[in-house]
């Protein structure tokens, strides 16, 4: 039975694994020529990330990234 559910749990990671790959490979497939929001506010994003509006699309960017592509006269 050890072996057994050892096997269960070994399959389950891969899996997951698996997963996660294909995932990361369609994402970017879905952004071409669509608006998707893939944040509506700050708190959809991780903490070093901030939700802004790019094209016809909101999505999480780094903050200081955010900064520096901003205009310097808009505070």
């Amino acid at each position: 039975m050890k072996l057994g559910g050892l096997l269960l749990l070994g399959t389950l990671i891969t899996l997951s694994l698996v997963v996660q790959e294909l995932q990361a490979a369609v994402r970017p497939l879905q952004l071409l020529g669509t608006c998707i929001d893939l944040c509506k506010s700050d708190w959809d994003c991780s903490p070093e990330e901030k939700c802004v509006i790019h094209e016809c699309s909101h999505i999480c960017v780094e903050r200081e990234e955010h900064r520096a592509s901003s205009s310097p006269n808009l505070v």
